[in-house]
């Protein structure tokens, strides 16, 4: 009978979860809040729709570092003031810093717009400044060019870009002295 007595005492006590320990070896960092499957978000500003994102798996983070990790697959389409589509981007990863609005985007990166797209393994898109970049390769493909570069900037609509270290194919239709 005592031995019964002294084994529930000791389960009582034995088996106990302290959420500082746990805390500590899991971190909030490590352990997603939040996880969406087949997702579609919708951004607007004043009224107007900005930017829409679709994505096969959003795990959300919170604590010290809270980020969105976006893995299988997801593309940003973004609208001008009229809601047509200006220009998307799509790839297989993304993190985002939620704290510095920073999307760093990676694996089959496109960018593309009405008439040109461009390829790349790594690109990064500054919310706050409006600015997508990358000093990865590059290569911009035109109806009339393919141009190769290492680095590039461009606003989101990709219609204003600036590039770095270019090489690549160009077609001149005439050159006047």
């Amino acid at each position: 009978m005592r031995w019964i007595l002294f084994m529930m005492i000791v389960s009582c006590f034995s088996c106990k979860n302290d959420p500082l320990l746990v805390n500590e070896f899991f971190g909030e960092d490590e352990i997603p809040v939040e996880i969406i499957e087949k997702s579609k978000l919708i951004h607007t500003e004043n009224g107007c729709v900005e930017l829409e994102i679709n994505a096969n798996r959003i795990q959300r983070f919170i604590g010290d570092n809270p980020r969105l990790i976006f893995s299988d697959g997801f593309e940003v389409i973004f609208y001008n003031d009229s809601a047509k589509v200006i220009s998307n981007l799509s790839a297989l990863n993304a993190v985002v810093d939620e704290i510095n609005n920073l999307m760093s985007a990676t694996n089959f990166v496109v960018l593309k717009n009405s008439n040109r797209k461009l390829e790349t393994e790594h690109l990064i898109w500054d919310q706050e400044k409006k600015l997508i970049y990358t000093d990865n390769d590059v290569i911009i493909t035109t109806d009339k060019e393919v141009i190769y570069a290492e680095g590039f900037s461009s606003d989101p609509n990709f219609k204003d870009y600036t590039l770095k270290k270019i090489s690549g194919r160009m077609y001149v239709n005439s050159i006047n002295n």
